[in-house]
């Protein structure tokens, strides 16, 4: 996304902007970011060289006057929704300058909304309007459509990198390192940071593996004091079972060199890998493996989690 962004800055800072940009990625590929810091670019041309924050609220809130956001009603995008915005480009706008529309998931316009497009297309109010289009199926767009855009395409942001972003955005490490694990869209993941109960799975798995060797800590009363939330929600506990998993995983990862996911964790998965032996640590994966299937075919998850307790009680 970054060399994307550094093409756009150039085309700006040349004065070589298209009318018309069709970005095309997989779900998590960061689309909507990118055309929100694009919009910022667009927007700022003549500002201070300092952040505008107001700016970047506007932007990211669609509430900015110059910027129009059209999504899928329902299953469509409709015929009606194109000639708002035409008609909203055609008057006079209330803030001089640039001007950006930008159409989501544009292969999934009926014909006679893509008719009205295309119409939109070859007649535009003026030059300072810049369309952006983006579409997970880019095959699913239009001949004509794709003909007369310039197409970008993004892929599918990786986990370091969407730690990364998460973290530029101020999202604490722990939450950063988990969340791209759990989805691989920007969007949903900022969205996610804010759920409680994703809140509360990263810090009950950061104190399972924190009191490892407190014998005082006994892990069945323990889970069943502080693990209840898991209960509430089948995805909630299937998430919680891979994150641990992928914490063991981290074990064979950091006995045979291999980088390691929970980073924050680093000084327990030493101490840890260390005290077990290799044979241990995959047994206990391919137990938690099992109640991963089991609980996929919807058994009763007090019981699961029960199960889990006791086996993680017997390898300490």
């Amino acid at each position: 996304m970054n060399k994307a962004l550094s093409f756009f800055e150039q085309a700006i800072k040349k004065n070589r902007l298209s009318h018309l940009y069709l970005i095309s990625g997989p779900k998590g590929s960061g689309k909507s970011k990118l055309v929100e810091d694009i919009c910022y670019l667009i927007f700022n041309q003549n500002g201070s060289s300092e952040e505008d924050t107001l700016l970047k609220h506007l932007i990211s809130s669609h509430t900015h006057t110059n910027l129009m956001i059209v999504e899928p009603q329902g299953l469509n995008i409709k015929k009606e929704q194109i000639l708002d915005l035409q008609s909203e480009f055609s008057k006079t706008g209330l803030v001089s300058g640039p001007r950006i529309y930008v159409i989501k998931n544009v292969e999934r316009m009926n014909q006679s909304a893509s008719n009205s497009l295309l119409k939109f297309m070859e007649e535009p109010s003026n030059h300072q309007v810049t369309g952006f289009l983006l579409t997970e199926n880019i095959d699913d767009v239009i001949l004509t459509i794709k003909s007369r855009s310039q197409i970008i395409h993004l892929n599918a942001l990786d986990e370091i990198s969407l730690k990364e972003q998460l973290i530029s955005q101020g999202v604490k490490e722990e939450m950063a390192t988990l969340l791209p694990y759990i989805t691989k869209d920007l969007d949903e993941a900022v969205i996610l940071c804010e759920d409680p109960n994703i809140e509360s799975l990263v810090t009950f798995i950061t104190s399972v593996v924190r009191q490892w060797k407190l014998r005082d800590v006994i892990y069945p009363i323990y889970f069943s004091k502080y693990g209840r939330f898991l209960l509430q929600d089948r995805t909630l506990f299937s998430q919680f079972l891979e994150l641990l998993m992928l914490y063991f995983m981290d074990l064979i990862h950091y006995r045979s060199n291999q980088p390691i996911i929970y980073e924050f964790l680093r000084e327990h998965i030493l101490e840890q890998s260390d005290a077990m032996d290799v044979f241990e640590i995959q047994d206990l994966i391919e137990q938690m493996q099992e109640i991963f299937k089991k609980q996929s075919y919807y058994i009763n998850l007090e019981l699961a989690l029960d199960e889990l307790a006791y086996i993680l009680e017997k390898k300490r």
